[in-house]
């Protein structure tokens, strides 16, 4: 792997970038069931997607007991409206309709029956064991999905890296044909975070919204602000 723009990235993180982003993000951090269930519909909504669509997508959703059934109406084996929830999908053109109605129509059931299991890792768990854990239970996120879920639930603690394909390509690496090096990538993304002080999530939104001509996060995380 070529370590070259990582490190002139690190190099560049300004003291007061770090105070920023960790007020910001410190502040964004879910409080309840509720808010930190709508961090997953994020990252369910993030795959294969762009950040504006991504952000389209949430927003259609983010009002989940208009898709999701009270007990009483429970005439099926599931507690969504599959009906629903494809409408409000297909409706922001984000595609994989079908497959984002399944996976998030699963996860809504599977979450709300015990929430502690997504919500914090058990004693003695590491970061990316639970990671792992949540990745194989999860259909539809996949180990960097899952990361990003994690990221958002505890921005500025999380020790697991949504490793997507421009961090790999900042390796120098392609995402599908170097997918075995995933754990190296984050280990060395974790490591380089702490040498500088900061978490990795933080130190992940500032490569991508630099990369983006951006200052803050804002322009996509003021969704999840609500």
């Amino acid at each position: 792997m070529i370590t070259t723009t990582v490190e002139t990235f690190f190099d560049s993180i300004r003291d007061r970038d770090i105070e920023s982003y960790n007020d910001y993000w410190a502040e964004l951090k879910p409080q309840t069931e509720s808010a930190a269930f709508k961090r997953y519909l994020f990252a369910f909504m993030s795959v294969h997607t762009s950040w504006k669509n991504n952000c389209k997508g949430y927003n259609a959703i983010k009002q989940f007991n208009k898709w999701t059934l009270e007990k009483g109406e429970q005439l099926e084996l599931w507690n969504y409206d599959a009906d629903k929830l494809w409408q409000k999908i297909t409706k922001t053109r984000v595609g994989m309709q079908n497959n984002r109605t399944d996976f998030i129509g699963l996860f809504n059931d599977t979450f709300w029956d015990s929430p502690s299991d997504y919500l914090s890792r058990n004693s003695g768990e590491g970061w990316s064991e639970w990671r792992d854990r949540l990745a194989k239970k999860i259909l539809g996120l996949g180990k960097a999905k899952t990361s990003f879920a994690i990221e958002m639930l505890y921005p500025t603690e999380a020790k697991v890296v949504c490793m997507d394909t421009h961090l790999f390509q900042i390796y120098g690496l392609n995402q599908t044909k170097d997918a075995k090096k995933y754990e190296t990538l984050e280990a060395d993304w974790i490591e380089r975070s702490e040498k500088r002080g900061l978490a990795p999530y933080m130190a992940r939104c500032l490569y991508w919204d630099k990369n983006q001509n951006r200052k803050n996060s804002r322009y996509w995380s003021k969704v999840l602000e609500a």
